[in-house]
């Protein structure tokens, strides 16, 4: 009884009978699979946005906005497909009766082309779209979901719009051979760090610089880096990683204060997720402090969202042990994390730094606008500085200055580049610091 009325509420968004509950797939797959009924595909849809964005950008509830999608993606869908919200971010779309892979992908274009369509009426939206089909990639709707799940965080980490199953995204991250080869590589001095300079939206000075680790083996193949910090979480290699990182940066910050006419070196070194739990990182952070002799206030520590969420009483004890040494603290790619806003005012954070997939496309959708003002005017009423990531373009960098935002990132300024080339800018720049 409850399914029926759960159904008949659904449906009343579209009026149609291929708006159903996720309860209704399994059997309507199961029908649709078979000699002679040709290829069916299962496309999973995750939005990425928390309800908190939606209620700054548009103050719209969780429950409008599932309704607006189902009723604009009801209609664009053929009579006989069968579309479904599992929650209000994530929908599945099954696709019966195609005759060829092929066009999945065009209902996958049309889809994303409704999207932002929402997008431009000021609905928050960061869509990932995973396809797996059906024969290939599974033979129940569990099968299928589970390929087209593993697709969808693919198309995630790639920071792409869709994929199509692979077998490759059914695999882990890293696996024990490869955390053994990172291992030796660590050891053996093959990893290094690449900078991308920061700057001061005001003064247009120099600010600081992210340290971002970067990994090419002796055959000449480049590692990606999301593949590395994932390995990096693995307990047999957390310590030693993040000692690479602050040794490194620390040592390079060192060079670059000497190097130039009195530049004052700042440095950013993202945390692991792992570490901001341990009580043991202020104490490492602080040795290295000592060992080279920086000022605390310039080194910053990037904290990412999701990395708080997992225990707040123990996070909260590390990052303020990590502020009485001194050291800048920031919540990194904020945003596109589950934590509560209220957080903001139980950790000591100097610095909130706006994800790219907000600000790269700002100038177009007016719904990443929002989402870009409301946040640097919510890192300024707790007092403090918001970076900007990912500014592609001169046009992007004087909206943000325009808006209020302190601090910008992104190509418009400089690439990630090795430390000989940024020893050059550090010293082109050291006129106009800030």
């Amino acid at each position: 009884m409850k399914r029926d009325a759960r159904n008949r509420g659904v449906r009343a968004i579209t009026g149609a009978d291929k708006v159903v509950v996720p309860a209704q797939l399994s059997e309507f797959i199961a029908s649709s699979m078979g000699d002679g009924k040709g290829t069916l595909a299962l496309l999973m849809l995750d939005l990425g946005r928390s309800d908190r964005l939606d209620a700054m950008a548009a103050n719209a509830t969780a429950r409008e906005r599932t309704q607006r999608i189902l009723s604009r993606l009801g209609n664009l869908v053929r009579p006989g497909d069968r579309l479904a919200a599992v929650t209000e971010d994530r929908f599945w779309l099954v696709l019966p009766q195609l005759p060829h892979e092929q066009v999945a992908l065009v209902a996958v274009a049309r889809i994303l082309e409704e999207l932002d369509q929402l997008a431009e009426d000021g609905l928050v939206l960061q869509p990932s779209i995973g396809v797996a089909i059906h024969p290939g990639h599974g033979d129940t709707l569990s099968d299928l979901l589970v390929a087209a799940d593993a697709a969808m965080r693919a198309a995630r980490r790639r920071e792409e719009r869709y994929a199509v199953f692979q077998p490759a995204h059914a695999e882990p991250v890293f696996d024990p051979r490869f955390l053994a080869e990172l291992k030796a590589a660590l050891r053996a001095g093959e990893l290094m760090l690449h900078y991308q300079p920061q700057v001061d939206l005001r003064s247009s000075g120099l600010h600081s610089a992210e340290a971002l680790v970067r990994w090419q083996r002796r055959d000449g193949s480049q590692v990606s880096p999301a593949r590395i910090a994932e390995a990096a979480e693995h307990g047999e290699i957390l310590h030693g990683f993040m000692q690479f990182l602050l040794n490194t940066a620390l040592r390079h910050m060192v060079g670059f204060g000497h190097g130039g006419p009195s530049a004052r070196a700042r440095v950013s070194v993202n945390v692991s997720a792992m570490l901001v739990t341990d009580r043991e990182l202020p104490a490492i952070v602080g040795q290295f402090i000592e060992t080279w002799g920086i000022a605390p206030q310039d080194l910053t520590l990037e904290v990412t969202e999701r990395a708080i969420v997992s225990d707040v009483k123990r996070c909260a004890e590390v990052l303020n042990g990590l502020k009485r040494l001194g050291v800048r603290l920031a919540m990194d790619d904020f945003g596109t994390g589950y934590s509560s806003l209220a957080h903001l005012k139980l950790f000591p954070f100097d610095e909130l730094k706006i994800d790219k997939l907000f600000v790269r496309n700002m100038l177009e959708n007016t719904g990443d606008l929002r989402i870009v003002r409301a946040m640097i005017d919510l890192g300024h009423n707790f007092d403090m500085q918001v970076v900007a990531e990912g500014v592609e373009d001169v046009p992007t960098l004087d909206r943000l200055r325009e808006l209020g935002c302190d601090i910008a990132q992104g190509y418009a300024i400089a690439r990630p580049m090795d430390v000989a080339s940024l020893g050059q800018w550090w010293r082109a720049n050291a006129g106009t610091q800030a």
